[in-house]
Order: structure tokens, then sequence, then C-alpha cells
């Protein structure tokens, strides 16, 4: 009987919690395509999150997209002639940047930098009791602290994953002169003849559900945290697990959707 009691507890709380997740979700839709949602205030503090989000980490970003495009798709190069399929080379370096690197390890790299920063804000907002003070004062705290911290990470996700996309493509090129010897307007049409409207389409669909969830894990994962200041480092650990799963879990789908 205990252990049907503790199954039957664990069902009730995934439940509960699920139907949670579900009803902020829906609140904050219904606030993303409300206009009064975009008030001054609102739009200062989306200005100022864009800037630590994405312009803040652009010079560690470039260098990063230099080598690690140079190195990936150096080893493209070289196991696909390996394996003679050097007629499919644009294909596959077009799906292996554009599809699934550039917008995984973007997410990546902001889920580190961004994610457990706001979920730590949060979170110590919520202990300190700010945002019902900030309620206290009407004022509205999905607007003023959901709405542009989500809506930074969408736009931080996606503009740097085509950048980190056209870095590698371009820094690729490097590999493909000293180890083919090919020249660059052979490169550029190799990869020009192999992009198409799906991979663009791809790279922005999933850079929008990155973006959103890189958000919106540490935000609901912040407001979940018990009163106490030793509750904060579990919440972030907490938050940033789930984040992860959650990319994880987006880009498994995306594949899966692909391959169908």
């Amino acid at each position: 009987m205990y252990l049907v009691e503790k199954l039957g507890e664990k069902t009730i709380e995934l439940f509960h919690s699920i139907f949670e997740i579900v009803q902020f979700l829906l609140l904050i839709f219904l606030h993303l395509v409300n206009p009064k949602s975009y008030n001054p205030a609102m739009r200062m503090v989306l200005t100022k999150q864009i800037y630590f989000t994405a312009i803040g980490i652009i010079p560690i970003f470039i260098l990063m997209a230099i080598i690690f495009g140079s190195v990936v798709i150096g080893v493209v190069i070289y196991l696909s002639t390996a394996y003679s399929l050097e007629s499919e080379i644009g294909s596959i370096i077009i799906t292996f940047v554009v599809d699934e690197f550039a917008p995984f390890f973007t997410a990546l790299l902001i889920s580190l930098r961004s994610g457990a920063a706001i979920n730590t804000e949060i979170a110590v907002m919520s202990v300190n009791k700010e945002l019902n003070t900030l309620k206290e004062y009407k004022i509205d705290i999905i607007d003023y602290l959901f709405l542009p911290r989500i809506i930074s990470g969408i736009i931080s996700v996606t503009s740097l994953s085509f950048l980190f996309a056209l870095i590698m493509l371009g820094s690729g090129y490097l590999f493909t002169f000293f180890y083919m010897d090919m020249d660059f307007n052979t490169y550029k049409y190799l990869l020009l003849n192999a992009i198409e409207l799906r991979d663009i389409l791809t790279l922005i669909f999933k850079s929008f559900a990155f973006g959103f969830v890189i958000m919106l894990i540490p935000i609901y994962s912040g407001l979940k945290t018990q009163n106490h200041y030793t509750a904060i480092p579990v919440s972030v650990l907490n938050g940033m697990v789930r984040l992860f799963v959650a990319v994880f879990f987006i880009e498994v789908l995306s594949l899966i959707i692909q391959f169908f």
C-alpha cells in the first residue's frame, strides 16, 4: 500500500506540474500577442537584454565559430573524400552546419551564459520578495521581467545562429583551399547549389524553439524557488538540467521530423 500511495503521489505531482507549466505557457503567449505588453519600459529592458545576451559575446563567439568552422568542416570534407562522396560535399556541409551544428551550438552557448544568470536573477528576486513588491506597485512582472528575456532569447539565438553558420562556412574554405586546392568561386557555388529553402527554415524554426525554452525554463525554475537562500543553487541546478533536457529534446525531435 505504501508503494501504491507513493506512486499515486508522484503521479499527481507530475500532472500538477504539467498543468502549471501549460498554464504558464498560455499566459506567456497571451502577453506575447498583446500589443499593450510592448510599453516603453518593456522595450527598454528588451534592448538591454539583447545587448547582454547577444552583443556582449560576439568577439568570443566569432573566434569559436572560426575555430570550429575550420576544424569541423575540415573533418566533414576529409571523411567525404575518404568515402568517395566528393559530389555530395556541398549538401553534407550545408546539412551539418546550417541545419544542425550552428543552432545547436549557439543554443548551448547561450544556455551556459544566460540561462543560469536569468535563473539566478529570478530566484533571488523571488526569495527577496522583490516580485511581490513589483506586484504591489501594479507592475506586470510578465511584461516587465519575462517577455523582454524571452523575446531577447529568440532574437539572440536566431541572429547568432545565422552568424555562426556564415562564419563556419566562410572559415571552412580555408581547409578546402589547403586540402583540396579549391578556389573560392568553386567553393561558393558548391554551397549555393546545395542550400535549399528547407535548410533556412529549419535553422529559423530551431533557433526560435531554442531561444524560447532557453529563457522560459530558467524563468519558470526561478519562480519555483523555495523561500530561503540555500534553495537558490538547487533551483539553478534543476533549471539547467531541465534546460539541457529540453534543448536535446528539440534537437532529437528536429532530426526525427527531418528524417520523415
